[in-house]
């Protein structure tokens, strides 16, 4: 099961003030990591608040954080979110939203409201910050030293041309991937997206007769949890790209998973091998690698698990297990042991602490023809 929690849709402005008397502007955020998100703290109408910062959505409040600031609604907007369901959403409007540092405040900022209860509490968050609030700026993400530099606009980055590639759509960071040779991919960096790469479905029927991947295995099971509802359970693939271009930077067996987002997501992981600069204004996307060339391979498990109800569930079925177990069986036992009630949001956050740290684990397993036990490993 993926949780992204985000909205991909049509950008709305806001007004932005600087401090008095500046032209130009520079303020460096931090954040940090929780659960495969970037967490950032900004002061909103007078109080700091935790957001998620996510390139790939539009800026939103949980309806809880609503309720208590007494905003009111005053518009509507229908979005899609990460699993291609549309929704409509009501607006309220953020009088306030300033970084820590008072050099930059966002004024009358359009934010959806979001249902209750919160999708962000695992999370400890009271919204999402997306590209929408962004859109008059450069922004420099700092995977290494964990910060999101925003500058004005008035002069483009230092960054040389050779690293860029422009934007396929003015205000959101969509671009052209290439998968092997001369194969182009849609793609929008997305840092709300934990994994690395996460390939459309219909990228996946287009592209799969042209060599660009190799197929490694099929799956059955939930989909990614949005602002909109869960997807319906189905058929998906793990696929294998020999050679994956972000520019001139080359990644070598890239694995990924199909989904069903509007677009092929590159997802936060990419800021373990780079920095990324998104030049708004001029629809630019930049990435000063690290290393010219980086090897991804890697190994996944043969079944996906989740918390459900406090209980330790099948979620995903993939073909070596085809036929042993179910989506929707109830581990019982690991390693023997049995197992205890586990909290949802600290699975999601920090993992099964059983599981953590092992390439094998026994797992029974209680399914319709009775109890199996099975090995729980990467293949």
């Amino acid at each position: 099961m993926k949780i992204y929690y985000k909205v991909i849709t049509i950008l709305l402005f806001c007004v932005m003030t600087f401090q008095v008397g500046a032209q130009k502007y520079k303020t460096v955020l931090p954040y940090r990591m929780v659960g495969g998100k970037m967490i950032v703290d900004l002061v909103m109408n007078g109080t700091s608040r935790s957001f998620i910062f996510d390139t790939g959505g539009r800026t939103a409040l949980t309806g809880e954080i609503c309720e208590e600031l007494g905003l009111t609604v005053v518009d509507s907007l229908v979005v899609t979110d990460v699993n291609s369901k549309k929704a409509a959403y009501p607006l309220v409007s953020i009088e306030s939203l300033m970084t820590p540092d008072q050099k930059i405040n966002f004024k009358h900022v359009s934010a959806m409201k979001l249902a209750k209860p919160s999708p962000f509490e695992c999370f400890h968050t009271d919204g999402l910050i997306g590209s929408d609030l962004l859109v008059r700026t450069i922004v420099e993400i700092d995977g290494k030293n964990e910060t999101i530099t925003i500058t004005s606009a008035e002069n483009p980055s230092t960054v040389s041309l050779r690293k860029m590639l422009p934007f396929t759509k003015s205000g959101m960071p969509i671009i052209l991937l290439q998968a092997g040779a001369g194969n182009n991919i849609t793609a929008l960096f997305d840092t709300g997206c934990p994994s690395f790469f996460s390939l459309k479905v219909s990228d996946y029927e287009t592209l799969k007769t042209t060599g660009a991947f190799q197929v490694l295995s099929e799956g059955y099971g939930e989909g990614s949890i949005g602002v909109a509802g869960m997807a319906e359970a189905d058929i998906s693939h793990r696929v294998c790209l020999p050679v994956l271009s972000v520019g001139g930077t080359k990644f070598q067996n890239v694995t990924s998973e199909t989904s069903t987002p509007p677009f092929t997501l590159l997802g936060v992981k990419l800021l373990d091998y780079g920095k990324v600069t998104l030049d708004y204004p001029r629809a630019r996307f930049y990435f000063e690698a690290n290393e010219a060339v980086n090897d991804l391979s890697s190994k996944h498990y043969n079944v996906a698990l989740r918390v459900k109800d406090g209980e330790l569930i099948i979620s995903t079925v993939w073909s070596a297990m085809k036929g042993v177990v179910e989506v929707g069986d109830k581990v019982t036992r690991i390693n023997g042991k049995p197992v205890r009630m586990y909290d949802f949001c600290e699975s999601i956050v920090n993992g099964i602490p059983e599981l953590k740290g092992k390439k094998k684990t026994r797992l029974t397993v209680q399914t319709k023809q009775g109890e199996k036990v099975i090995v729980y490993q990467k293949e």
